[in-house]
């Protein structure tokens, strides 16, 4: 199929760090088949390299229209709103994230580190054991 081409091509050009060009083929690849989720969310991650970061959150946004578990995409989309400081967005994407995967600790101490940035301490040192717990040793 000409979409899993372009995206494969895309994750060529990604790995080059070649970020505009790999979007370029990933643009292709969706205009072929609007639901193509894997080529949304590689452009959501190249996006997010470049700094693109709304472009990023609306390509993240198209995933999950697609497949509304996908928990990786809440995921990534909660660093990006992190990452612009829109930390109440993103606490609600990491628990998006962590609906579909509760053993996923990077969103539990995410999310911790942005209840901290809003000074909700006892929610964050929550969220901070919760990290532990599901992971004992985490390599933060």
């Amino acid at each position: 199929d000409k979409q899993d081409a372009w995206n494969n091509r895309g994750n060529a050009l990604f790995k080059l760090r070649q970020m505009e060009e790999a979007i370029a083929s990933w643009d292709k690849a969706v205009a072929i088949q609007p639901t193509y989720h894997q080529a949304w969310y590689n452009r959501g991650v190249a996006l997010g390299h470049l700094g693109c970061l709304q472009e990023a959150i609306a390509s993240y946004d198209k995933v999950l229209e697609i497949i509304p578990g996908n928990h990786q995409a809440w995921f990534n989309r909660g660093l990006v709103l992190g990452n612009l400081g829109r930390y109440e967005e993103a606490i609600a994407s990491w628990d998006k994230s962590l609906e579909y995967k509760r053993d996923r600790y990077e969103a539990w101490y995410n999310r911790g580190v942005a209840l901290s940035n809003l000074g909700r301490t006892e929610e964050a040192d929550a969220s901070f054991q919760q990290a532990e717990a599901v992971k004992p040793n985490p390599e933060f």
